[in-house]
C-alpha cells in the first residue's frame, strides 16, 4: 500500500529563543522541509520583519528592470555563481551598485514609450494630411475668431449632397473636396461662426469628422507630410539606438540583476514567513508539517543552530496533512493531471499509480494501430518541444507520448498498420482480429471493468475504515460480492457461460449481497445501480477500437492507391493517395481524441467515483531553489 498513499507527514512545533530567530529562520529556509502553519497557541502573533517593505520596493524595481531587458520571471538561464549575496546589507550594496543601470533602463523604457506614442500621433497626422491631396490649405492657420473649419470623410453618395450644399451656401461658406480613395472623399468647409444653416448641413452628412487640430498639422498638407517623414525617420533612429543600449545593458548586466532578484526573493520569503510565527518577549514558536522521514534531519539542524536550546514537539492533530508524493520524473505529468483534476488527500488512497498503468492500456486498446501509434509519438514530441514545460498542454503531451507505446504494442497484436494487416511481412502470426474475435474482446474489456470497479470498491473500503465509517466500509466489500456474483449469475443464466447450478448459487449470493449492501450503506445504496453500468461501460474500449479498425479497413479497401499505366494512372495514383492520407489522418484524429477522452473517463468517472474524494492540500515547504546565489 506504500505506492498507493502519499508520504507520511508529521506536524511539529518548534520553540526557541528569540535571539536565535535569524539563524533558525534562514536555516529552515535552506533545509526546505517545513510547510509553515499558523500556530493556535494563545500568545502574540508575529509580523513580517521591519525590512519587508524596503525589500519589496527593491524587488519591484529589479524585476521591472529585468522585464525591460528581456529576462522574464521564470525564464531559466545557465547558473552563474557570483559568490555570497544573502543578507540585507549585501543586497543593499549590490542594489546601490546597479541603481545607475536601473535608472538608465527605465529612462530608455520611457524614451521608447514616448517614441511609440509620438509615432501614433504621426500616423494620425499623416492619414489626415494625405486626405487633402493637393488642396492649398494651411492647416496651421485655421484658428480664427470669425470662421469655423470642418474636415470630413464621406462616401460617394454623401459627396452629391456636398455639391448641393456648396451651391446653396456659396456666399456664406467655402467648401472644398478631394478624392482620397475608392468611395472616400474629403470635404473641407470654412464658414462664418454661428451660421446654423451651414452647421446643420455639415452635421447632416454621414461621415468621419477629422481632427484638424491634431499634432503635427501645422502647415500645408504637403509640408506637413514632409515634416512627418523627417520626424518618423528621426524617431526610428532614436528607437534603434535605445534598443541597442538596452540590449547592451542586458548583455552586460542581466546576470547581475538575476542574481540580485534571486537574493531578494530569498530574503523576502524569510521576512514574510514571520507572519506565520507566534512570539513572546523571549521565545519564538514555529509550526508546520514535514515528512516523518525527515524529522531526524530537522532535529540535527536545530541542535546545531540553537546550541541545543530548543523544544521540538510532535503534535497530534485532526488537521488534514498536506499531500506529498514522490514519483520518478518522467511520471510527473500524471501527478500534474491529477492535481489539475483534484489533488489526492493525504488521508485517502492515492490512485495515481492505477491511473498511470490503466490509462495507457485503455488508450492503446482503443487506438491499437502501429501507424497511429508512431504518429501519436511524433506529434506528442513536437508539442512537448513547442509548449511551456510547466503548462497543461506539455504535460498532457508527455502522457500522450507514453501512451503511444501501448498503441504500437496493441497494433502489433491486432495486426493493424494504418488499417493494413502487415504482420505477414515479419511473422506467420496473423494476430488477434477485431472482427472475428470481437466476442472475446468484449469479454476482456468487461473483465477490465469488473476488476477496476472492484479495486475502486476495495480502496473505498480502506478509506472509509480510516475515517471511522465501518458500515460504509462493509457495504463497499458486499458491493464487490454483489458485482462478481451478479456477473456470474447473468453470464450463466442468460449467456450460458456457467452451468445452471453455479449460476443459481451465484444469483442467491448476489441477492444476499444486495440486501447486505442496502442495510450497511443506507442512502448511499442508491449507487448500487452503477455497479453493473460502470462495469459494462468498459466495453466502450471494444466499441471505439472496433469502429476505428472498421473505418481504417474501409479506407484501405476503397482508396489504397495503385499505380496504373500512363498519365491517367499516375494522376489516379496521386488522387487516391491524397484521399487515402486525408481520410486516415481524420480517422486517426478521431481515434486519438476518443481514446484520450474515454480512457480518462473510465478512470475519473467509473473508477474514481467508487472511493476518491480529492481536495487535498499540496505540500509547499518553506524552501527555495538556488540558481545564481550561494550561502
Amino acid at each position: 500500500m506504500i505506492l498507493l498513499s502519499s508520504e507520511p507527514m508529521q506536524k511539529v512545533r518548534i520553540i526557541c529563543l528569540s535571539e536565535a530567530r535569524s539563524p533558525v529562520v534562514s536555516g529552515l529556509h535552506r533545509l526546505g522541509v517545513l510547510d509553515l502553519r499558523k500556530s493556535a497557541l494563545a500568545i502574540s502573533d508575529d509580523a513580517p520583519s521591519a525590512n519587508y517593505t524596503r525589500l519589496s520596493e527593491m524587488m519591484i524595481r529589479v524585476q521591472g528592470a529585468l522585464d525591460i531587458i528581456g529576462a522574464k520571471p521564470g525564464k531559466k538561464a545557465a547558473p552563474i555563481r557570483h559568490g555570497k549575496l544573502i543578507g540585507e546589507g549585501a543586497m543593499a550594496g549590490k542594489f546601490k551598485e546597479l541603481e545607475p543601470r536601473m535608472q538608465k533602463i527605465y529612462g530608455l523604457r520611457d524614451e521608447l514609450q514616448f517614441i511609440s506614442e509620438d509615432n501614433k500621433a504621426l500616423d494620425n497626422a499623416e492619414s489626415i494630411a494625405k486626405c487633402f491631396g493637393d488642396l492649398k490649405v494651411d492647416l496651421g492657420s485655421l484658428a480664427s475668431g470669425v470662421l469655423s473649419f470642418v474636415g470630413m470623410m464621406v462616401d460617394d453618395r454623401q459627396l452629391a449632397k456636398v455639391t448641393e450644399h456648396a451651391r446653396k451656401f456659396s456666399r456664406n461658406a467655402e467648401i472644398l473636396t478631394n478624392k482620397a480613395g475608392k468611395n472616400r472623399n474629403l470635404v473641407f468647409a470654412a464658414y462664418r461662426k454661428g451660421d446654423q444653416a451651414v452647421e446643420e448641413a455639415m452635421k447632416a452628412l454621414k461621415g468621419e469628422e477629422l481632427d484638424l487640430k491634431a499634432k503635427y498639422l501645422d502647415s500645408t498638407p504637403q509640408s506637413a507630410l514632409k515634416s512627418i517623414a523627417r520626424r518618423r525617420a528621426d524617431n526610428l533612429t532614436k528607437s534603434e539606438n535605445a534598443k541597442k543600449d538596452l540590449a547592451a545593458i542586458g548583455e552586460n548586466d542581466r546576470s547581475a540583476f538575476m542574481v540580485l532578484r534571486e537574493s531578494l526573493g530569498i530574503e523576502l520569503a524569510r521576512a514574510e514567513a514571520s507572519s506565520e510565527f507566534k512570539k513572546t518577549d523571549k521565545t519564538l514558536a514555529i509550526e508546520g508539517w514535514l515528512p516523518k522521514a525527515r524529522l531526524g534531519e530537522l532535529k540535527t539542524f536545530l541542535h546545531r543552530v540553537t546550541g541545543n536550546k530548543f523544544v521540538l514537539e510532535e503534535l497530534k492533530t485532526d488537521e488534514l496533512a498536506p499531500t506529498l508524493v514522490n514519483r520518478p520524473g518522467f511520471l510527473k505529468p500524471f501527478d500534474y493531471v491529477m492535481e489539475f483534476f483534484s489533488l489526492p488527500r493525504s488521508d485517502e488512497i492515492d490512485p495515481t499509480w492505477i491511473f498511470i498503468v490503466s490509462f495507457p492500456i485503455f488508450y492503446g486498446l482503443m487506438v491499437s494501430d502501429v501507424g497511429y501509434g508512431v504518429a501519436s509519438f511524433i506529434l506528442s514530441q513536437l508539442i512537448i518541444m513547442k509548449t511551456d514545460p510547466d503548462g497543461l498542454m506539455c504535460n498532457a503531451a508527455k502522457i500522450w507520448r507514453i501512451s503511444a507505446i501501448p498503441v504500437i504494442i496493441f497494433g502489433l497484436i491486432t495486426n493493424q498498420y494504418f488499417g493494413l494487416p502487415l504482420n505477414n511481412l515479419f511473422t506467420n502470426w496473423a494476430g488477434v482480429s477485431w472482427i472475428s474475435d470481437v466476442t472475446w474482446i468484449v469479454g476482456v474489456t468487461v473483465l477490465f471493468g469488473i476488476v477496476q470497479v472492484s479495486l475502486g470498491l476495495v480502496f473505498g473500503a480502506i478509506n472509509e475504515t480510516h475515517h471511522g465509517h465501518k458500515k460504509l466500509a462493509i457495504s463497499k466489500l458486499t458491493s464487490i460480492v454483489l458485482l462478481i456474483a451478479g456477473t456470474v449469475a447473468i453470464s450463466g443464466l442468460i449467456f450460458h457461460v456457467f452451468s445452471g447450478g453455479v449460476s443459481t448459487i451465484a444469483a442467491g449470493v448476489a441477492i444476499a449481497a444486495l440486501l447486505a449492501t442496502i442495510v450497511f450503506a443506507g442512502i448511499e445504496a442508491t449507487e448500487i445501480t452503477n455497479l453493473i453500468t460502470h462495469s459494462l461501460s468498459y466495453s466502450r474500449i471494444m466499441g471505439f477500437g472496433l469502429g476505428s479498425v472498421i473505418l481504417a479497413s474501409l479506407i484501405d479497401q476503397a482508396f489504397t492507391p495503385h499505380l496504373g499505366p500512363g498519365i491517367g494512372g499516375i494522376l489516379m495514383f496521386v488522387l487516391y493517395g491524397a484521399i487515402f492520407l486525408t481520410l486516415h489522418v481524420l480517422n486517426m484524429i478521431v481515434s486519438i481524441f476518443e481514446g484520450i477522452v474515454q480512457g480518462a473517463r473510465l478512470n475519473f468517472v467509473e473508477f474514481f467515483s467508487k472511493f476518491y474524494k480529492g481536495g487535498g492540500t499540496k505540500y509547499r515547504p518553506f524552501a527555495y531553489d538556488k540558481v545564481y546565489t550561494e550561502e
